[in-house]
């Protein structure tokens, strides 16, 4: 069972959790998201 019940978080925690990444982050999987993206409607 999970420690913590799930829970919907809040703007301020996702912003906080934003600033712990470096300048411009993105995961490859998003990367390869926004790049098919843009050839598919090119």
């Amino acid at each position: 069972f999970p420690r913590h019940k799930a829970r919907r978080p809040s703007a301020h925690e996702l912003q906080e959790r934003g600033r712990k990444f470096p300048p411009r982050h993105l995961h490859q999987s998003w990367l390869d998201y926004l790049y098919w993206d843009i050839e598919l409607e090119a």
